[in-house]
């Protein structure tokens, strides 16, 4: 799938950003992106939660990885296939505060580090309007 957003600042022109058709199942909508940095948002669902009502951990982990992974691609290029995959090999997420349906999430991603093999970065995930910390994660990703 192909979104096209408008890079910040006067006279940037608009440049496709390509990522996982996942995060359109998930019901995320790109917000904003800037070579390096990309910022989704999403309204939790009944069927992002766990039993206990929250959102489950497996589903925040996703949203914070895919942050990072497009902001990773918004450094190497858009086009897949001229543009090896980079895949996450390693990724730690902390769990600050609990989200619940109907609340509102912003999840951004940024690369901290991007060399020929490896990319390094981080994502957190606020709750909104009042941007509380609801989660935290660093990822690594090999590049092939």
């Amino acid at each position: 799938m192909e979104v096209t957003a408008t890079m910040g600042g006067k006279g940037m022109n608009e440049e496709p950003l390509l990522y996982s058709t996942l995060m359109e199942t998930l019901g995320a909508e790109l917000v904003e992106w800037t070579p390096g940095r990309v910022r989704w948002a999403i309204t939790v669902a009944p069927w992002h939660s766990n039993p206990g009502g929250v959102v489950h951990g497996g589903v925040m982990a996703t949203l914070l990885d895919e942050a990072v992974a497009n902001a990773v691609t918004s450094l190497r290029g858009y086009d897949v296939t001229s543009v090896d995959p980079h895949l996450v090999v390693d990724m730690n997420v902390s769990f600050i505060a609990a989200a619940r349906p109907g609340e509102r999430l912003e999840v951004e991603g940024q690369v901290l580090q991007l060399g020929r093999q490896v990319a390094f970065g981080e994502a957190e995930a606020r709750r909104q309007p009042d941007g509380a910390l609801v989660a935290k994660g660093r990822f690594t990703f090999i590049i092939p």
